[in-house]
């Protein structure tokens, strides 16, 4: 095709790099006859000869930057912002994948964008550390996911591409017709100047050396400063595309995009099949000795009697309340039987199926080796279990009026100040209980329910309910994606439902 008949063809364009480039040229043209007039060419030669030496030494310090092997602050503010978005949502096993990652960053040189092998040889690199990561067992590590995996990682990384090329001016109007188009004469314009330039610089130097100079000396300082630009944009790139990798492989062979959201609001919906709700609260099991004060604390909590509480044992199974007051989250409480007499398998059973665990101990309750040995039996089953965030433990520690001396109770108490004996020792048994078995202080909380009085404290339990309510949700989330990868009877009825019909009507069309 003829550059008159493209031009007859994409005249608007035409005019509109004409348009756009003649008022620069112009100034380019009028600027070096005013410098030519003012006798300021030696003066401008002179600057530009010293910015230009800076530029070289910028230039020099930029290209050690962007090749060493270190980790710049690209890659630093990268791995931050994973931490405070993405991580917040990780579990032991992610949070070690994602480091392997940031090594591999570290160490992946700038690409230099002419060779495609270099991002290839990066994403292959990164892929295999964390499907080696989360499959070690395998000798296809990389294989170790489902086809809808696959399917739903392309949709999100296409959603997410589409968002950034919004961003892009003109995206939504220009075509790929007319992208590649440019594209084409562009290149070829490109390739054409090259080649000609050398001609033109010979021709300047020999009608105008003075100029010739000062506009060579130009050039070198522009071409320092676009190289700089250039060198750091690759080291960027490269640590961006290792990053982005390696955050999609962390989603895809951990097991995160077995459940799509849908999957995720109807594994909610199974879960809290029991109590008719849309979707499942934050579950919380109450966990503790006999007459710790458990039954007494669901009362307390919701305001209102839910269960049977006295001297004796009332709860010889595990319940489950929704509790809704006004201002505060709905959760669901689950009481269970304390602890002996076989107990111990049921409340494995409901831990395992936690969110946020409130232990109930009292404060006149000397002995406390069985709540120490199920502590214990809970952080080792959460150990093993990388792959799921364990629940944290919160502690209610009940029958504070019952601390010496017994006969005072005029609350409330300010344990900060510790004044007053009564204060001292509530003070003491939460130093105490916090020793043996195993918890932070601010993990701890005094509460009183004596009978016939107002509850105490109540309000500043839910308060450090509400605290870890965000992380519970996290550990709803893992516990709902991780039993939704169990096999569906249901689901695999209906497959198989649809694949028998499939073959039938193939083998009647035939």
């Amino acid at each position: 095709m003829s550059i008159g008949r493209i031009l007859r063809r994409h005249w608007p364009e035409a005019l509109l790099v004409l348009a756009v480039a003649l008022p620069w040229l112009t100034l380019l043209a009028l600027g070096t006859l005013w410098l030519w007039q003012s006798g300021l060419v030696w003066a401008w030669a002179i600057a530009t000869a010293v910015l230009s030496a800076m530029a070289w030494g910028v230039h020099w310090l930029a290209r050690r930057w962007a090749n060493r092997k270190t980790v710049p602050d690209s890659l630093r503010d990268s791995a931050q912002d994973c931490s405070t978005l993405e991580r917040a949502a990780w579990n032991t096993r992610e949070r070690e994948a994602w480091a392997k990652v940031v090594a591999i960053a570290r160490e992946v040189l700038p690409f230099s964008f002419t060779d495609f092998e270099e991002p290839v040889t990066a994403a292959r690199r990164t892929v295999e550390a964390v499907a080696r990561h989360f499959h070690p067992e395998h000798e296809e590590a990389w294989a170790q996911f489902t086809l809808p995996d696959a399917m739903l990682m392309a949709e999100q990384v296409s959603q997410d591409l589409r968002t950034a090329l919004l961003t892009i001016p003109f995206a939504r109007q220009v075509t790929l017709g007319r992208g590649l188009l440019v594209w084409r004469y562009g290149t070829r314009l490109w390739v054409a100047w090259r080649a000609g330039y050398p001609f033109w610089r010979v021709a300047r130097a020999v009608f105008n050396p003075l100029s010739a100079s000062s506009q060579e000396a130009r050039d070198w300082l522009t071409d320092k400063v676009f190289f700089t630009f250039i060198d750091r944009t690759r080291a960027r790139v490269t640590q961006e595309f290792v990053l982005s990798v390696g955050r999609a492989c962390i989603d895809l062979y951990s097991g995160r995009l077995r459940l799509s959201p849908d999957e995720l609001t109807a594994a909610a919906t199974a879960d809290s099949a029991a109590q008719d709700t849309p979707l499942a609260p934050v579950r919380i099991v109450l966990a503790g000795q006999v007459n710790a004060g458990k039954s007494s604390l669901v009362n307390a909590l919701a305001q209102e009697v839910r269960c049977a509480a006295g001297p004796l044992p009332t709860t010889t199974r595990s319940t489950e309340y929704r509790l809704e007051r006004h201002g505060l989250p709905a959760v669901s409480i689950v009481d269970t039987p304390g602890l002996g007499d076989g107990a111990e398998q049921e409340l494995r059973a409901q831990t395992e199926r936690a969110d946020l665990l409130l232990w109930v101990a009292s404060a006149t309750q000397p002995a406390r080796s069985a709540d120490r040995q199920a502590l214990d039996d809970f952080r080792a089953w959460a150990r093993v279990r990388l792959g799921r965030r364990p629940p944290r433990a919160i502690l209610a520690l009940t029958h504070i009026d019952e601390l010496r001396p017994a006969n005072e109770w005029t609350p409330p108490y300010d344990l900060r100040t510790s004044a007053g004996p009564k204060a001292r020792n509530i003070l003491a048994a939460i130093q105490s209980v916090g020793s043996t078995l195993d918890l932070p202080a601010d993990a701890i909380v005094p509460v009183a329910m004596p009978p016939n009085r107002k509850s105490y404290n109540i309000d500043a339990l839910w308060a450090r309910i509400a605290v870890d309510l965000d992380d519970a949700r996290l550990v709803q989330l893992d516990r709902l994606r991780i039993g939704g990868q169990r096999v569906n009877l249901r689901e695999l009825a209906n497959q198989l439902g649809h694949a028998g019909r499939f073959i039938i009507e193939s083998i009647v069309k035939a």
